[in-house]
């Protein structure tokens, strides 16, 4: 999943995660424009620290080491670790110690979408892995992402992918 996040520059991980280069010594966050080297050739770790007491250096395009691991990133952490499934809007806020609508900013802000989507996007692209690497059917793969009904599922990831969930396991047999 980090190597993924890697590649897709995806920024809801700074913070949660750097990634080193083994053969430059330097460490990035996952939104860093330098090309990206190969998954063997990196090593991941969960502090600026850990890069740090590990012999790397701060990336000196991204800043890694002056990113602020702040509220934002803990609510992006909460989300992608399905906390918003279990808790809803107002759990996870309560949670946070925040108000609904300052953590409806923060997602908006952060990922130009909201809480309930972000976190739907999650889900779905957790389901479509599954049905391609995975020999789950559809319907378990379905209630492990977490939606409440097969046909809610369906509607959802046709909306999403343009494609069913079986035509796409079809596609990547």
């Amino acid at each position: 999943m980090q190597y993924h996040a890697l590649l897709q520059r995806d920024r809801r991980y700074d913070g949660i995660f750097y990634f080193g280069v083994k053969r430059t010594g330097i460490y990035c966050r996952p939104s860093c424009s330098k090309s990206h080297p190969s998954q063997k050739n990196c090593a991941f770790f969960d502090t600026v620290q850990k890069a740090e007491m590990n012999g790397y250096h701060a990336c000196k395009l991204c800043h890694p080491n002056r990113l602020k691991n702040g509220l934002s990133v803990k609510v992006l952490g909460s989300i992608d670790s399905g906390e918003l499934n279990d808790k809803g809007v107002h759990g996870l806020a309560d949670s946070l110690h925040i108000s609904e609508r300052h953590l409806r900013r923060i997602v908006q802000d952060r990922t130009g979408t909201s809480p309930l989507r972000l976190n739907k996007t999650r889900r779905l692209n957790e389901a479509k892995l599954l049905i391609t690497k995975t020999k789950l059917s559809i319907t378990d793969i379905a209630f492990n992402t977490e939606f409440s009904s097969l046909r809610q599922f369906n509607a959802s990831f046709k909306d999403t992918f343009k494609t069913s969930p079986s035509e796409m396991r079809k596609d990547t047999q």
